[in-house]
């Protein structure tokens, strides 16, 4: 349920006054019965301060909801006492505070996110969570701000979740204290650390941790938003559990180096993983555009020894180096690996120098047997978005291909356009998609000025041309063969 306004309105009509909802009447003359039949039925709430109802935002009164309260007759006092997930995305105390009315014993699946200085209606929060009256199966909470008197009070709330799976909780919170109480938790199968990247806590708060010998029995995902050194670090623990998925996010990326230390630690702390996601991000200002900036692939190369892997992606918006020999040497190394991304997405044209020619598609397909999903990106630019080669019909396809922000020249020739239409057409299955990024998907990291958004939404467009081409190919449909044009 996306929104709750449409069955408080069978209570009584709403009236938007000041900043909040009221009822219109008093309460007096409700039909609790038929309110009770609809309000049963309810097993999500996804509540965001920033939704609109009727053109306003708002949530209820905090007055409107303790008469429902009030007025209701109702053996345990709760609104809807069938919930069992709660999605609550807020920027003021009161809207938090408000959470509390949805918080019954029913609920195992509850997301809280705050952008703004809610501490202290946080800290209540937990103090609910605290008891055993409510068991979570899964818990995440992002927050922009959050001092040393949150992270005191995490420890006791996650002790008592002795049924809790997945867990994310703000990524500086990754205290001793914090991670000794998870430690014990039996179930706990996933943890993240999760960020609102543009608002970072002091670096001191909560950065650093040590496993503990036989914590995290079940543990088997880990997010981390840490510095590469960091992570590094900590997944070279004596006692690190051993993970099959891995999420590792950097925004200060700067130093080659980093990367390959931590590539050379999971080479050896985490052979089994089945997903690895490196996601290592600089900010342009202060990144020297040349090819000394591309990530070369031999960081990268320790890596191999991880032949479980299924899934691996590597986001940056510096390019990544590699040749064929490389493409051979990973589908070697993984075998089973379904979904790739490398560099698919960058939000600023450093790849432009090592980007890949469209024909190396093709060689990532007949190299990879079981690849299904790729995302590269592509330096289309002169002849070498002239496709070359072919698959042989007994090749897997692709379902999925990205491209993030290739560029492709605006002034491309209609048999060139066309060759490549009818070469993608080739690679993907029929149900198969194209996809492109109007701007890359680090955008909210690092905002593009206004002429590189107009450029980003061209490539966009011209992709989106190539797309339908290949659909019409796909169907037998003849493209046309006149000059073809972005316009």
């Amino acid at each position: 349920m996306t929104s709750f306004y449409p069955l408080l309105e069978l209570i009584s009509p709403l009236e938007y006054r000041g900043s909040a909802w009221e009822f219109a009447s008093e309460l007096s003359d409700v039909d609790w019965e038929r309110f009770g039949r609809y309000s049963g039925y309810i097993r999500y709430i996804n509540y965001a301060q920033s939704d609109r109802y009727r053109g306003h935002h708002g949530l209820p009164s905090s007055r409107a909801l303790a008469d429902i309260l009030l007025h209701r007759p109702s053996s345990d006092g709760s609104m809807f006492p069938n919930l069992t997930e709660v999605h609550w995305r807020v920027f003021t105390g009161n809207a938090l505070m408000n959470l509390l009315l949805f918080l019954v014993p029913t609920v195992t699946n509850l997301q809280i996110l705050c952008k703004g200085p809610l501490e202290d209606a946080c800290i209540t929060v937990l103090k609910v969570l605290a008891p055993r009256s409510i068991l979570l199966l899964e818990l995440r909470i992002a927050m922009e701000l959050y001092t040393q008197a949150f992270l005191e009070g995490l420890p006791s709330v996650l002790a008592n979740q002795c049924q809790l799976i997945r867990l994310g909780l703000p990524h500086h919170s990754a205290s001793q204290q914090v991670v000794t109480a998870l430690a014990a938790l039996p179930s706990l199968e996933e943890y993240s650390l999760l960020s609102l990247i543009e608002y970072q806590a002091p670096r001191e708060i909560g950065m650093d941790f040590d496993w503990e010998q036989g914590a995290f029995p079940a543990l088997k995902t880990l997010a981390l938003v840490k510095p590469l050194a960091d992570a590094a670090r900590v997944m070279s623990g004596p006692h690190r559990p051993q993970l099959s998925s891995l999420y590792v996010f950097s925004q200060d990326f700067s130093h080659n180096t980093d990367v390959g230390d931590l590539c050379s630690s999971l080479s050896n702390s985490q052979p089994r993983l089945t997903l690895l996601a490196l996601n290592l991000y600089s900010d342009p200002e202060a990144m020297d555009h040349s090819s000394s900036q591309a990530i070369p692939f031999d960081l990268i190369r320790p890596l191999l020894q991880c032949t479980t892997l299924r899934e691996f992606y590597i986001r940056s918006n510096m390019a990544m180096a590699y040749n064929d020999e490389d493409i051979e040497s990973m589908a070697g190394a993984w075998p089973n690996l379904k979904t790739l991304a490398l560099c698919a997405d960058p939000a600023s044209d450093v790849g432009l120098i090592t980007g890949q020619p469209l024909r190396s598609i093709g060689n990532f397909i007949q190299s990879f047997h079981m690849l299904r999903s790729l995302s590269i990106y592509l330096n289309t630019l002169g002849d070498e978005v002239e496709p070359k080669g072919s698959l042989d019909s007994t090749q897997p396809r692709l379902s999925v291909l990205n491209l993030g922000t290739s560029p492709i020249p605006s002034n491309s020739t209609a048999p060139v356009i066309l060759s490549a239409s009818a070469y993608l057409a080739a690679l993907l299955e029929n149900e198969g998609e194209i996809r492109s990024e109007r701007s890359g998907s680090h955008k909210r990291f690092f905002p593009t000025s206004e002429t590189a958004e107009e450029e980003f939404s061209d490539r966009t467009k011209f992709w989106l041309r190539i797309a339908t081409n290949v659909k019409m190919i796909q169907a037998g449909e003849k493209l046309p063969t006149k000059e073809v044009a972005l316009k």
